[in-house]
Formats: structure tokens, sequence, C-alpha cells
């Protein structure tokens, strides 16, 4: 199908009988229906599967996104030295780097040839997008885009190969995503690299984590299964969720969430399945020691003979400050491994004995699309399962999942190279390059033998894989624990760490959940689900306040503080006295004190990861002095901000006017809100992180023996990321008071709202 601009409908608003007569009837093969509810979901109703990718482009865009898939796709371009200069930076997952530096990357790694789309309906899916969001622009006066773009003329049409190329950025952030700069400035050491920025390639980008809940029959009220997901990634930028429900009747009728320029909901629901994701600890990457030639740091030896290394020279445009547009161009590299890199601050320098290359899968990543097509498709957590084995798309992310049959289910079926615990020990690299893999938790291979080439993807039966009427969790820890009943164990080292302590969010959810499983009343409801993300607790505090009392006890300058924290109910509900003054503490304590040993007078213990390590043992002096120390910088950092000691947590953390709820994760908190360092009026929410898009789904029968899902969700930051639109700060309303909403699926649910509008888009014969 080819689509260009034509007729748009004005929106208008529908009596609720006058649109449930209309809803499945008006679709034609020549126009797109969308149907938008409270708080801007788009209803797509299409007839194929092209037209729906192309009301999902335009739907997002109209919705006041524009500006940020225009900016993404600058960046996958490689365009940002030409349109913003080469010494601005960009804020990628791995941090910030200098345009120059972007530019130099994503032209070198993101290969349009390895980014066709092989699934025909994927393919008509971002065929489609792509021509709604030009329609949009097209229609759409510049002037009258959101003030993040308005009248820039580096707002132009997107072609599906520039979707593909944005796509592969998505695949690519927990591989080569998380290298930019150590791929972008390596060079022989006979030249002079760019310096490189205070970033560590090796530590999981901080901003993308998740809560996963998926509950079987035998523990729900109905006997069908129950989903909470609750992803917690960036407030601002492109990796905003949007909410959305497409429909093509026979083929698809899903509702979730997803990101651009993903059709369809990446998180989502149909009639029979619901599914989440929680970013996975398995690797997707792996680094190869390379021995080089002597006298050559561009070649380097496998089996005994030299091969040399590949060299690319990416022409990049530069606009100067004179607005003269010149080219620079970098010199990249390649090997038989994949990308060469350099990283001298991790110990991974380029030398004249040694260099280093990344194998990443996910760099020849196309399957997303169809990943989330096959998902949508599916109708039970069986089908599900066999859709992620088969599609193989989900990049860097668990998925949960419950159907209403009572079924629920887990997998990190994730971009993982094959490297089985005997290939890891027969290629293990030197000695030096085995102590940083083991630092790092990060897999290291000799590259100086063909046979230790990891080419493809981890074999689906050597993944954990499992389902069950019962329980599965993850809030970012390995596939270890995600059956809290039956740990997972026996798998490949490189899918994960077994054995060892976890994240205090992982801890409070199986604290919380237990709870809820072995209280001798009724079974688990959807509200239970509910009230617990919301219930605000802090597992940190439980875990060490009183010994921060016991420690305070007694020291004149911290009276004031000690009898905040004796009345604080230990929670980050927004009117929490206390939360704030502790959350500085802990802070100030450093790393999560959780994840080591030294602090905790009860050390970790594998046989109970739930319940240790805990209590710091106040009554040994080190330990005491240290709380003590963090209690009074805690203090002095809160009256260095004009705060009170007992002000309300709704004082530290306020966003366009809006007290918010939520707290670190390092602090245990479900409901995880990253926001910044501490400073005159609070906690810097600029750029937040955390709680984004919530759906709680589970289903009920109807008449004629099918079933239909119950959904209520959220998205904390709304719809729109243009901050003149109401539809910028509806829902962090709801937030900070709490409360999901009723998410409508069928026709009726969604004739019955009262903000209902209709648009139509006429397609060409």
């Amino acid at each position: 199908m080819l689509f260009s601009p034509l007729r748009l409908s004005s929106r208008r608003p529908l009596a609720a009988a006058l649109c449930l007569s209309l809803l499945p009837a008006t679709i034609h093969a020549r126009e797109v229906v969308i149907t938008t509810t409270t708080h801007g979901i788009p209803h797509i109703l299409a007839p194929d599967l092209e037209a729906a990718g192309y009301g999902a482009g335009y739907a997002y865009a109209a919705a006041g996104n524009a500006c940020l898939l225009a900016d993404a796709l600058v960046t996958v371009r490689g365009e940002r030295s030409l349109v913003f200069g080469p010494e601005a930076q960009v804020n990628l997952v791995a941090g910030r780097v200098s345009n120059l530096v972007s530019d130099s990357f994503f032209r070198a790694y993101l290969d349009d040839a390895r980014l066709t789309i092989a699934d025909p309906d994927a393919d008509a899916l971002i065929r489609g997008y792509a021509a709604g969001y030009n329609r949009f622009l097209a229609e759409t006066d510049p002037q009258a885009l959101p003030e993040a773009c308005r009248g820039a003329a580096w707002v132009t049409p997107a072609t599906p190969a520039d979707l593909r190329r944005l796509l592969g950025e998505r695949a690519i952030q927990a591989g080569g995503g998380r290298f930019v700069e150590a791929i972008a400035t390596a060079a022989p050491p006979d030249t002079h690299p760019a310096p490189q920025a205070a970033t560590d390639p090796l530590a999981p980008p901080p901003t993308l984590a998740s809560n996963g809940y998926a509950l079987g029959g035998d523990l729900t009220a109905d006997g069908g299964g129950l989903l909470l997901g609750n992803p917690h990634f960036p407030w601002e930028g492109g990796l905003r969720f949007f909410a959305l429900h497409v429909t093509v009747p026979g083929a698809i009728d899903v509702m979730g969430a997803t990101l651009a320029p993903i059709p369809l909901p990446a998180i989502g629901f149909n009639a029979r399945l619901a599914w989440t994701h929680t970013v996975s600890t398995s690797q997707r990457f792996v680094l190869h020691e390379l021995r080089l030639v002597p006298g050559d740091p561009t070649a380097y030896l496998v089996d005994g003979v030299a091969e040399p290394m590949v060299p690319r020279d990416i022409a990049i445009p530069v606009r100067g400050t004179d607005g003269r547009v010149t080219t620079v161009t970098r010199r990249l590299w390649e090997s038989r491994f994949g990308a060469v890199l350099a990283m001298p601050a991790r110990g991974l320098p380029w030398t004249a004995d040694t260099a280093w290359a990344i194998t990443d899968p996910e760099r020849s990543d196309s399957r997303l699309v169809a990943q989330w097509l096959r998902l949508g498709q599916a109708g039970s957590v069986a089908e599900g399962q066999a859709a992620l084995v088969a599609t193989r798309g989900t990049p860097w992310i668990n998925t949960l999942m419950a159907d209403a049959a009572g079924v629920a289910g887990y997998a990190d079926l994730t971009g993982v190279p094959p490297v089985t615990d005997a290939r890891a020990q027969a290629c293990a690299p030197s000695a030096r390059a085995a102590a940083i893999s083991a630092a790092a938790r990060i897999t290291i291979l000799a590259g100086d033998r063909a046979a230790c080439a990891v080419p493809g993807l981890m074999p689906a039966d050597r993944m954990p894989v499992r389902n069950s009427r019962k329980l599965f969790m993850n809030a970012n820890d390995s596939y270890w624990l995600s059956d809290p009943e039956a740990p997972l164990t026996g798998l490949p080292a490189i899918l994960g760490p077994t054995d060892v302590p976890q994240r205090l969010r992982t801890r409070m959810s199986a604290r919380q959940l237990g709870e809820l499983t072995g209280r001798p009343g009724p079974a688990i409801a959807p509200s239970d689900l509910e009230a617990m993300l919301f219930s605000e607790r802090n597992l940190a505090a439980d875990l060490a306040l009183d010994a921060v009392l016991t420690g305070c006890a007694g020291q004149p300058d911290l009276a004031e503080a000690c009898a905040v924290l004796t009345r604080w109910d230990r929670t980050s509900a927004p009117d929490a006295r206390g939360a704030g003054l502790f959350r500085q503490l802990w802070r100030r304590l450093g790393a999560d004190p959780g994840r080591s040993g030294g602090f905790w007078s009860v050390p970790f213990d594998p046989a109970r990861p739930f319940d240790t390590p805990r209590a710091p043992d106040a009554h040994d002096k080190a330990t005491a002095d240290l709380l003590r120390g963090a209690l009074r910088q805690a203090v002095a950092d809160l009256r260095a901000a004009g705060l009170a000691l007992d002000a309300p947590l709704s004082a530290f953390q306020q966003r366009n006017g809006i007290a918010l709820r939520g707290g670190d994760d390092a602090e245990g908190m479900l409901d995880n809100l990253g926001l910044g360092p501490l400073g005159p009026g609070g906690f810097d929410a600029t750029a937040p992180y955390g709680t984004s898009w919530v759906q709680l789904v589970h289903w009920r029968s109807l008449p004629d023996g099918t079933t239909a899902p119950v959904a209520r969700g959220l998205l904390t930051y709304g719809q729109s990321a243009d901050p003149a639109s109401p539809l910028h700060t509806d829902q962090t309303r709801l937030y900070a008071a709490g409360r999901l909403f009723d998410l409508p699926f069928t026709a009726e649910q969604i004739a019955a709202d009262p903000g209902l509008t209709q648009q139509v888009l006429d397609l060409p014969d």
C-alpha cells in the first residue's frame, strides 16, 4: 500500500450511542479510524497492518511527540554535527557524548543492509508508520509544532530505512550501544585518540529498570491470570512510552504502551494474554582479546596467522559556528569478531600488543516489530513463549506473562551470544583480561583462535523459560529467583549470576508478594497488587533505620534528626515526614549497602536470599561512625537546600508544580522514582526516570464463552512530550495520588468513555 497526504476529518466528539454503532462499522479498506479516549489514548482501527502502522505513526506525532522522533532520526542518521554542531552533546542510553562521537558511531555501527526486515507483516507496519508520521508533518504548519522543534529545518520526513535504523539503535542499547565512545574513539597506539568522557560502559545503564509480576490461577481470586507491569524508564527523551490500542480485524487486537517507532504495544495485553518486560541481567555482548602482530597494531593473530583489521573511514558533515559546512573524517576499525574498541580507564587500552573487539548479536537484530506483532497475536502463555522462541526479537528484556486460563510464565530469550561455560573456559583470555571480566561481570574471550568466535544466539533450550499456575517476578536481578518457590540454576554464566545478594527492590518484591500469598484471607485480587505498588514501603528503612536510631541516640547535634526519623512511618508517600532526610542519608552511604557484606551484621545467605544480608551492627564502632557521619552529612545537605528536616516528601520532589511519590531504587522502592542530586527546592526533577507505564490486567468471561481483559493503567508523564499540551501532566496528577484508571478495550468500553473523540484518515485507492 502506498500512502500520500489526503483528507483528514476534523476531530469531533461523539455521543456514546453513536460511537458504539460506528466503532466496528466504519472501517473500510481505504481509511483508518482513530478513536481517542480520556488521557489521549488512541484506539486505531485499520483494515490491514500497513494502515495500522500509518495510524500509529500519525497518532504518536499528533499527540505532541513529533520533536522526539525527529531528534532521534537526526541521531541515527549521524547528522547531529551538521544540525547542532560537533561539540554539543547528546544524551544516549550509555551517557552523554559529543555529537561528533555520536555521528561517528551511528554512521559506522548501524548497517542498513543488516537491518532489512525480513518479516513482510513487520515491514508493512514500519512502512505505514513512516507514512503516517510524514502525513502529520505535511499537514502541520512547522510553526505549530511543539516549542522543542518549532520551525526547525531538521524536522524532515522519515523513510522506512530511517525507522529501521532507529529500531537498530533500540536493539543495541545493552550491547554496542553501551560502548559508543569506546568504539568511536578507538585508535592504534601510534595515533592520538580523542579523550573519553568519564562514563563506564561496563556498568549497566542506570535509567533502565522495571518490576514485573505474573500470577497464575492457583493464587488469584478468580482463578485466571493476573499481571502487573511496571517498567522504570526515563521521563524525558526518546525512551518515553506512548499508550495505544491497535485493531486490525482478523489479524490483531492489542493494547498497551510502546516506544517509537514500534507501531504496536511492546508491553501490552489482548483478549487472552498480557505480558510485560524487565531489563535482563544476561549479557548481550562478548569482548574478544586480540593478540596483535608484532610491529603492526592494526593486525591480529588468528590461529597463528596474521589478519588485518578493516578500517572504515567515516565522512561526517559538520556545521561550524560560522554556519559553514565542512566534512570531518573519522577512522573506525573492524575485526572478524566485531568492532574494535578501547577503554583505557577500565584497563582495556589499545596497545602495541593487545586490542579489543565486541561481538554484538543485536547489531543485526531487525526482528523487534515482528516480535511484538507475534506476541500481540498470541492467545496464551504457551503461544507467547513459542513466539519468543521462534522470533528471538526481545533484545535485552525478560518477559513475564499471564493468560486468561490462569497460566503464568517467565522467559529470558534475549540476544545473548552462545557462550556456554565450557566455551568460556576453553577460550579463556589472559589473566589480566580474566580479572577485568570477573570484576565487571562480563564475558571476555580469547581472540587469537577462530574457534572462539561466537556468532548467532544462545539456543532457546539453554535459556531460562518456565511457566506454572503460581508466581513469577523480576525486578532486574537475574533469572535465578524469578520463580521464588523453585529457583532456576545450572544455566550458562553469561545468562546472569546465581547465589549472589539481590537488589533491595527484588527483596521488597518478594517480601510484599510473600505477605499476600501467605495471608490466611482471600486469594490475590488486582486491587492487592495496585495497593502493593503504591504502598511506598521503604525496605532500606526496614533494614537499617533501627541501627541509625541506635547510633544517633545521645548525640546532641543529631537530636532533631533522630526525633524526625523516629516518628517517620518508613514510607516514601508524599506526606511522609522523614523520608527526604533518610533518602539523603542513604545516598550519603554511597553504593547500595545491600549488595556488600561488611555493612551488615547478618551476612548474605544463598539459602535465604530475600532476608539477607540485614541489620547493620550499630554496636560496631566503625559501622556506628559510618551511620552517624552519613546522617550528619544529610542534615547539612537539607539545611543547605533550605529544607526542614521534618518536611514532607512532597517538599523534596516536585515536577511541574506536582508533588511526586516514590523513591530511589537503592532504597528498595517498588515505585521507583529516580531523581537527581539534592539542591535548593529538593531533589532535581529535571530528568526523572522510574515508574512510567503501569498496567494491571486480568480477565472476565463473556456470555459467548470468550474472555475480555479488565485492565487498569497509567502513564506517569502523560502521552505528550510537549509541555504546553494538557496531555503532558494529566496523568502525573493521577500518579501523585497513587491512582490507576480503567483502560477501555472493548467497543462498549471505548464508546462509554466520556472524553471520546474520533478522526478518520482517508487512504488512497
